[in-house]
């Protein structure tokens, strides 16, 4: 499970300030716009809405038209939602942290082989790299986006932070993987010994 920040109700009424939507559909562009940089606990979607709709900052509204004949609940944010939502973007967003295990691993280096780490590197760039493409493809999507009445230059901000971002990670991971094979290989098992 995600670790709860308790931004998720700003989330949802980000999400619902875009455009009315139900639980469903939230998850859906979690998955798809939003997990390069912020991760949400899928666990919270419902209990939060029901939460935004308590206390006055989104409307439910029971829809038949769609779905599978039982109908879905549309959420939609209030004059309320939009104050709450203003206000939590006008404060500074907190400091980001950051944590990435191959940097505790390659810190740890002394420890195992030259190989482990070489192959520890291998895969990370090969996620970046599939990270990059997906940005790419995001970006690609939201350029045919434009005819449709829907500006996606927010949503385009973002994932150029995840191209410039991901470049990096793989530009370091390329460095990285070429000091460590010129680096003398250390006798680990004579050190254990």
């Amino acid at each position: 499970m995600k670790e709860n920040t308790g931004k998720s109700k700003y989330v949802m009424l980000g999400m619902l300030a875009l455009t009315p939507q139900t639980g469903y559909t939230i998850k859906k562009w979690l998955e798809n716009e939003y997990s390069h940089f912020w991760q949400e606990s899928y666990g919270q979607i419902y209990p939060t809405l029901r939460k935004l709709v308590e206390e006055g900052l989104a409307v439910s509204s029971h829809n038949s038209e769609h779905g599978n004949g039982r109908g879905q609940i549309i959420y939609t944010i209030t004059e309320a939602g939009k104050k709450e939502l203003s206000d939590w973007l006008l404060k500074a967003p907190e400091i980001e942290k950051f944590r990435y295990e191959i940097l505790l691993k390659i810190s740890f280096g002394d420890n195992t082989t030259k190989e482990v780490l070489l192959g520890h590197l291998d895969e990370f760039i090969k996620r970046n790299e599939k990270l990059l493409k997906d940005m790419n493809g995001y970006m690609e999507e939201m350029d045919g986006a434009k005819g449709q009445n829907f500006d996606c230059t927010y949503s385009k901000l973002t994932a150029l932070c995840g191209i410039h971002l991901y470049s990096a990670m793989k530009a370091w991971a390329i460095e990285a993987k070429g000091i460590i094979s010129s680096k003398g290989e250390k006798n680990h098992e004579a050190k254990n010994t």
